[in-house]
């Protein structure tokens, strides 16, 4: 993550609205191993599917690979043109997290940090109860969270 942005835990009552806002970067980190890998979860229009991406090289801007799809805020899908392998621990950690997260199922050993960013607009969160959700006021109110 950017030095200069501080990072937070979304709270897990937000991660599913967080993860589905539309613009949202965020690091999984195992409480048990410290792995972490870090995703963008993207969605170009609002009724197009979000796009979920792997931080895969040492440019932490712009070195995304395209790893698969949520479908109908329901259903993760690995790409058939990923790079990444579906068995990769990085895959296999972003289909759990994904899938668990959208069936409101607690995360177990795993914990979930923003960059300071709304996951909607990407302004940087300034406001506790935002950085708390991952969403800005504005976003959230647009989002009915508010």
């Amino acid at each position: 993550m950017n030095s200069e942005i501080a990072s937070s835990q979304v709270a897990p009552k937000n991660l599913a609205a967080f993860i589905l806002a539309g613009n949202a970067t965020f690091t999984v980190r195992s409480q048990k191993t410290g792995t972490r890998f870090t995703y963008k979860v993207r969605q170009p229009k609002a009724d197009a599917p979000h796009f979920v991406s792997l931080l895969s090289g040492s440019d932490n801007e712009n070195d995304f690979s395209f790893l698969g799809t949520i479908f109908n805020a329901s259903s993760f899908v690995f790409g058939r043109k990923s790079r990444v392998s579906p068995d990769a621990p990085s895959a296999r950690a972003a289909q759990w997290v994904v899938s668990r997260v959208l069936k409101g199922q607690e995360l177990t050993n795993c914990e979930i940090w923003h960059e300071g960013r709304c996951g909607k607009c990407n302004r940087k969160l300034t406001v506790p109860e935002s950085i708390d959700s991952g969403i800005g006021p504005e976003c959230a109110k647009r989002l009915g969270m508010a």
